[in-house]
């Protein structure tokens, strides 16, 4: 239950039940994430974890960014074992690309960086997927997002929504 772990709802949750949860660390968290989020369904357990990394104003190159992305990868392949399945570093135009504007391609989603390790199951009872991405807003600058996918997953969302009143379905 999210309450043990010394999270707060912020989304459903009332009374510790289904819902989203923020919490400031996790048992086997890490210095580079400053907030987790859980997505929790009371009797099923955690969906998955999101992991954010403070918000930087950055360097138009994403400098410090990057820096948080590379550290954050090389712990998610320690700890998943082989490197990632998958690794995209796309941008619509050669503009996008340039690495002079990193930061407003992240931000105006002209490009996207993630990695991304499937078939987590295979090696971890109760795991599904985890996945590692930049992203960012005008107001808040950059930062970085890992996402750790549980088994069920999509089913355990479909019924967090369904619960919370995030869905229109009964």
């Amino acid at each position: 239950m999210p309450s043990a772990l010394d999270c707060s709802p912020i989304y459903g949750g009332i009374d510790g039940g289904t819902g989203q949860y923020a919490c400031r660390n996790l048992p086997e968290g890490s210095e580079l994430f400053d907030e987790y989020i859980l997505a929790y369904v009371k009797g099923i357990g955690i969906c998955n974890v999101v992991a954010v990394s403070p918000y930087i104003e950055d360097d138009r190159r994403g400098s410090e960014t990057r820096a948080v992305f590379d550290k954050a990868a090389a712990l998610l392949t320690a700890q998943l074992a082989p490197p990632p399945d998958e690794r995209v570093d796309y941008a619509v135009s050669g503009a996008a690309k340039s690495g002079r504007r990193f930061k407003t391609a992240i931000i105006s989603e002209d490009r996207q960086i993630f990695n991304q390790w499937n078939n987590l199951g295979v090696r971890f009872k109760n795991a599904q997927s985890a996945s590692l991405v930049i992203s960012g807003s005008e107001d808040l600058g950059l930062a970085v997002y890992s996402v750790f996918r549980f088994a069920g997953n999509d089913s355990c969302l479909r019924k967090m929504e369904i619960a919370t009143g995030i869905s229109d379905d009964e």
